[in-house]
């Protein structure tokens, strides 16, 4: 690509999703919010969670707790990783 192309593009300012059960579904509330670095600059927009989503998560952590905590700490950090 020439110089001018990468100019002429706009930044897209992307809304990261939420991660619950293995899946990326939106928040429930459709909320997000800005998150920006140690000097105020702008890095991502955050979905926020509502109490539905939390509960969502914490249901799906429970149910995957008995697999995961039977892995071993190597075979955790290579998923993880």
């Amino acid at each position: 690509m020439s110089d001018q192309t990468q100019q002429a593009r706009l930044a897209v300012r992307k809304t990261y999703k939420l991660f619950i059960g293995g899946a990326f579904p939106r928040s429930e509330s459709g909320r997000s919010y800005v998150v920006n670095d140690a000097k105020g600059r702008f890095l991502a927009n955050a979905s926020q969670a509502s109490r539905k989503d939390v509960r969502d998560a914490v249901g799906a952590a429970r149910k995957a707790f008995k697999g995961w905590s039977g892995r071993t700490a190597y075979n955790r950090g290579q998923i993880l990783y």
